[in-house]
């Protein structure tokens, strides 16, 4: 049943990298991370493109950081919401292991009718499950349901990834100079995953080419699946490549691609490129799904 009309609103953070039009269509608010260049503040998404952040991080010396919005943005964004009618929100973040942002949001949400969502995911590993729960919501779901269906589809995402270096991974708190070392012998190729919040290497392969075979055949290991995504930074020939393999992998499955946000990019740098799937709903998966 559609329900075009819920008030029920779902919010996340630009981590998902959903696509624009999905986002305009689904009706899901997006609040940006920071990118910091120094003492430049610039708003993800907002104040820098991903093409105007992959250019200037070539020229940088210094490694840009990120930072998670404050309570009192989440507050602003809550407030309007419901001023303009909504009466709950679903607020759906990445995973509390990896940033601070699920908490600001917590804090910024005190007292407000709005329900709090871990993916214990980034990228669009979260960001479909936040399109799942719009989705949810538009044919008829409540906010528990929708909060539930996030869960559930973030439990059946898996998403890899192929870097040129650990180096940024590294340098931004993500992962360890021990795990650093799993990618660095012989310009090894690393395959990075993320498990129970928090990223994990999964493979290392001796060229970008084997590093992007592993990643699709990581997620043909997964099949059946109802979802194939992919993204990358700044190499849109791998992603058309991506594209037309994931097709063959899953040709009846829903296909989402997009480009790897700035504030993702600081984590994971140019070069970098990524596939995942989300696997068929299976006896754990709560009976309220979207069609």
């Amino acid at each position: 049943m559609m329900n075009s009309t819920s008030t029920i609103r779902v919010v996340t953070d630009s981590t998902c990298d959903l696509p624009p039009n999905v986002v305009q269509s689904l009706g899901i608010t997006v609040i940006p991370l920071t990118v910091l260049f120094g003492t430049e503040e610039l708003r993800d998404g907002v104040d820098i493109t991903a093409e105007q952040f992959f250019r200037r991080l070539g020229r940088e010396k210094e490694l840009p950081t990120t930072a998670a919005p404050g309570p009192g943005v989440f507050r602003t964004v809550y407030e309007r919401l419901l001023a303009e009618g909504a009466t709950e929100i679903v607020s759906i973040h990445v995973s509390s292991k990896l940033s601070a942002t699920l908490e600001s949001a917590r804090q910024g949400g005190a007292g407000l009718p709005v329900t709090f969502v871990d993916s214990l995911q980034v990228s669009l590993a979260l960001g479909v499950p936040v399109m799942e729960a719009a989705r949810a919501i538009q044919q008829g779901a409540t906010a528990e349901q929708a909060a539930a269906v996030a869960l559930d589809t973030a439990r059946r995402t898996q998403i890899f990834f192929t870097l040129e270096t650990l180096e940024y991974l590294r340098r931004g708190g993500r992962m360890s100079r021990g795990q650093e070392f799993f990618g660095s012998l012989l310009q090894i190729k690393p395959v990075i995953t993320v498990q129970d919040g928090e990223v994990h290497p999964a493979a290392r392969m001796r060229t970008k080419q084997k590093a992007v075979e592993e990643l699709l055949r990581r997620c043909a290991e997964m099949r059946p699946v109802s979802t194939v995504f992919a993204l990358h930074a700044s190499t849109p020939d791998e992603l058309a490549h991506l594209r037309d393999r994931l097709h063959g992998l899953a040709p009846d499955s829903r296909y989402v691609e997009s480009r790897i946000t700035p504030v993702i990019g600081v984590h994971v740098g140019p070069g970098a490129v990524s596939a995942g799937v989300t696997r068929a709903p299976d006896e754990q998966s709560p009976s309220f799904l979207p069609t």
